[in-house]
């Protein structure tokens, strides 16, 4: 398994090269680097095989190596999964030598990311990640996508500096660069506490939880063409950082971090999915939702994190293992939905939902996929979202085991706060759906149809998609397995009670099987098909039933033109939140002939803008203005400030031993 290994690692490394000769195979060859990885991974997480790449000591700072354990099988195997489906849609529909060179890098320094033991290898492929992300969200070269990737490079930057800042105090601890070492430190609460918020401050840049949360929304809406299903894959990374430095380097955590998780959780879930809702940019809404179900993984985390701080091995497998079923379910359906946004972009020209409508009989593909991925992430049973929402909620159901009354009651607030968003997300995404491919068309719509003849990638993935949940039970063996590293046990062993039947850890407190209700859900489908076939000719007395268009029945109105628009779908909701949403609103006239005409305008400002990134802002651009005086000046005075940075560095010397 580690030749295995080496030829998807140097696969993935020949990949950018390949980019400047072809599009197409260097897409090919890094589906081939990505389907050996989940073999890897697959492997790795069954603990059949631990394969390792010996990097040696040319990075000068401590031998250095790749490694597929347990925990890092799991995040490999996404890895390969997305990746290998964007590698296809590479291949598929070229997006330019350029940006398909920047996908595969980011590529290479994911699984670098995962697979490495040596903290400066890790740091090195961590700030690789970070300049791709920057580049890939900078393609769109308008000035607003402009300011957009400066925001989405501003705050990985921002990442990068905690991750730094981290490592050192790691490193003064145990002078040593190897994470094995690091996992058995003896670290007093305080030390663990600091760094607790310097990794989530690093992580949260590339998941998005608030408040740094910025980065995902912008990302994804300035990215051209497919650099948003790349970042997607970039997510990979950064949950493996939460689960790797989180729960297995720093566990046990003091209580106050798994409770601060449950709150920072609640309302990142809460924000995203209400911003989400008043989004009509295709890319934006994702992003949004990316920043919802990153606040659902971190409730997970939170219960698992108190969990090990209260030595509770069963509490703390059920909230991980409800976070990492998230995370799988989450990856793949965004995936597949970015890869599918942009066929329609491509397909229609449009970035937003208002033109569009009407498209599932335009582009039947991209209406499948984009289909499958938004019941996945609406959590509509009995699909993987489904099931990973459900140990969610079953996990945070245990609160009253928990010795803290306040871990308990923040418990229960993360338990309404996610009912409520999942009920928000239904609707979010019914309209995310809807507007685009269901109705009449709100455009013109002259030529459409789908871009490449068949999107394997996406195909393949809406497949694995479609069958997540009712392969629960399996993927609980695979992912309880990977876990093992982590929890010291195999949290499997008592979430499948019977062969297809689920229970949230803890046996005997309640079941679901996704498995037979898959099957019993199907069954009814088809009847209620084959009802709807023997009806359809059916007549009402002794006359044949004439079916018209819903609410114009005898006014004759153009359906196009009186149906709901999406604005006005989610705007009770931005109405009823207008203070929290930040919701502005306002008529503009415009000349027109032979009357003039009014627009109205609406805008949504997040609190996070408002009261954080906006005087953030100002602050630097005010003290940009005043450091730019001393930018040019005398050479003495650059050796002054050299010499004060250097006083300053040596300063904090004993303070980190």
């Amino acid at each position: 398994m580690t030749l295995v290994f080496a030829i998807a690692m140097a696969s993935l490394a020949l990949a950018p090269a390949a980019a400047w000769v072809a599009g197409r195979i260097a897409g090919l060859i890094a589906l081939a680097g990505c389907v050996l990885l989940v073999v890897v991974g697959v492997d790795a997480a069954l603990g059949v095989a631990r394969p390792e790449l010996e990097l040696g000591t040319w990075l000068g700072l401590g031998a250095g190596s790749l490694r597929a354990t347990g925990l890092s099988g799991i995040f490999l195997t996404l890895t390969g999964l997305t990746g290998g489906a964007t590698s296809l849609a590479y291949a598929g529909s070229p997006a330019g030598r350029g940006l398909t060179c920047l996908g595969t890098v980011l590529l290479l320094s994911v699984a670098v990311v995962i697979g490495a033991d040596n903290a400066f290898l890790l740091l090195l492929a961590w700030e690789g990640l970070t300049v791709c992300v920057y580049l890939i969200a900078n393609g769109d070269r308008s000035r607003e996508n402009l300011l957009d990737g400066y925001l989405t490079g501003g705050l990985a930057k921002v990442g990068g500096a905690a991750l730094l800042a981290a490592f050192g105090i790691l490193y003064a601890r145990t002078h040593s660069l190897s994470l094995a070492v690091w996992s058995h430190a003896a670290l007093s609460p305080g030390t663990r506490g600091v760094l607790f918020a310097l990794f989530i401050a690093c992580f949260a840049t590339k998941v998005g939880v608030l408040p740094l949360q910025g980065g995902l929304p912008a990302g994804y809406g300035s990215a051209s063409r497919l650099g948003a299903a790349s970042l997607s894959v970039a997510l990979c990374a950064g949950f493996y950082g939460l689960w790797r430095f989180e729960l297995q380097v720093l566990a046990p955590l003091p209580v106050w971090c798994g409770d601060a998780l449950l709150i920072t959780g609640g309302l990142t879930a809460l924000a995203g999915v209400l911003y989400a809702l008043t989004q009509d940019s295709l890319r934006r809404f994702l992003g949004y939702s990316t920043v919802e179900h990153a606040g659902i993984v971190m409730i997970g985390l939170g219960v698992a994190a108190l969990g090990e701080s209260f030595h509770e091995p069963l509490l703390a497998a059920a909230g991980l293992l409800a976070a990492t079923l998230h995370v799988s379910a989450h990856n793949l359906a965004k995936t597949v939905a970015l890869i599918a946004v942009d066929r329609v972009e491509r397909a229609s020209g449009e970035r937003s939902l208002d033109p569009l409508g009407g498209l599932g009989r335009l582009l039947p593909a991209s209406a499948f996929a984009l289909g499958v991925a938004s019941l996945t992430l609406a959590a509509i049973p009995p699909l993987g979202g489904f099931v990973s929402e459900w140990f969610t909620f079953e996990a945070l159901l245990q609160g009253f085991r928990m010795p803290s009354l306040l871990s308990a009651l923040l418990c229960a607030l993360a338990a309404a706060a996610l009912a409520l968003t999942a009920g928000l997300g239904l609707l979010a995404f019914a309209k995310f759906y809807g507007f685009a491919f269901l109705g009449q068309p709100r455009g013109r719509r002259g030529g459409i149809r789908e871009p490449t003849r068949l999107p394997l990638g996406m195909l393949g993935l809406s497949v694995i998609l479609l069958f997540l949940g009712a392969a629960a039970p399996w993927e609980i063996r695979l992912l309880g397995s990977g876990l093992r590293t982590v929890l010291g046990l195999d949290p499997s062993t008592t979430a499948i009670s019977h062969p297809l039947v689920l229970t949230p850890v803890f046996p005997g407190f309640s079941v679901l099987d996704p498995t037979w209700l898959s099957v019993t859900l199907l069954a009814y489908g088809a009847l209620a098909l084959a009802a709807v076939r023997i009806t359809r000719g059916a007549s009402l007395h002794g006359r044949q039933v004439r079916r018209e268009p819903v609410w114009v029945t005898g006014s004759g109105a153009d359906p196009s033109a009186v149906q709901y628009r999406p604005s006005a779908y989610s705007n009770p909701m931005r109405v009823i939140l207008r203070g929290p949403l930040g919701y502005r609103s306002s008529v503009v006239p415009e000349p027109g002939e032979p009357a003039p005409q009014r627009r109205l305008e609406t805008s949504v400002v997040l609190a996070v803008d408002r009261f954080i990134y906006l005087p953030a802002a100002v602050a630097v651009r005010w003290a940009s203005r005043r450091v730019r005086a001393i930018q040019n000046g005398r050479l003495s005075a650059y050796l002054l400030y050299m010499l004060i940075a250097l006083i300053a560095a040596l300063s904090l010397i004993p303070i980190l031993r």
